[in-house]
């Protein structure tokens, strides 16, 4: 009798066991999926990034970065973007669509392939900003751009050392 009891706490308890692991099975599966569709939803970084050097050479004025949307996935609303740009010294944060610029890469269907957005520090060339921002020669700059619905991504990079007035470099 105490044979037949314990085979059949036994059996009960391999069924809860094994129930528990079949939902946790499922739930890993559905984590691993989710997780493959925002890796799969990544906004990259189309190399390489521009800077335009301020009239008297001494500063960045523009920032230009090209980003490349994913393959398989919507477009990117450009809108929605929040991009900031900081040094040691100070930050400057930046939103809205008025800055981006689609480009045509062969995406079909009308859909662009890459986006390019310049990022102006200067209050005269933007008088919506609160100030200048100023990034100096051989100065670190970070850029990071955070989509509403993809993957954040932080550039950093160093000012050309020795820029001319109004010259375009790579960074």
């Amino acid at each position: 009798m105490v044979f037949i009891a314990f085979i059949v706490v036994a059996s009960v308890f391999a069924y809860v066991a094994l129930g528990a692991s079949f939902f946790t099975t499922q739930k890993t599966e559905q984590t691993v999926y989710l997780a493959v569709q925002q890796v799969g939803a990544v906004v990259q970084i189309a190399e390489p990034v521009m800077v335009q050097a301020s009239a008297d050479g001494q500063h960045i004025r523009y920032i230009a970065i090209m980003v490349k949307v994913p393959q398989n996935s919507a477009d990117i609303d450009v809108e929605r973007f929040v991009i900031t740009v900081s040094t040691a010294e100070s930050m400057q944060t930046y939103t809205g669509a008025a800055r981006w610029h689609p480009i045509d890469g062969g995406g079909g269907g009308g859909r662009p392939v890459f986006w390019q957005v310049q990022i102006p520090l200067f209050q005269a060339d933007d008088p919506t900003l609160p100030g200048d921002l100023l990034i100096v020669q051989n100065q670190w700059f970070f850029v990071e751009l955070k989509p509403s619905d993809a993957v954040p991504f932080t550039v950093e990079r160093t000012a050309p050392a020795g820029m001319s007035p109004d010259s375009w470099y790579e960074v």
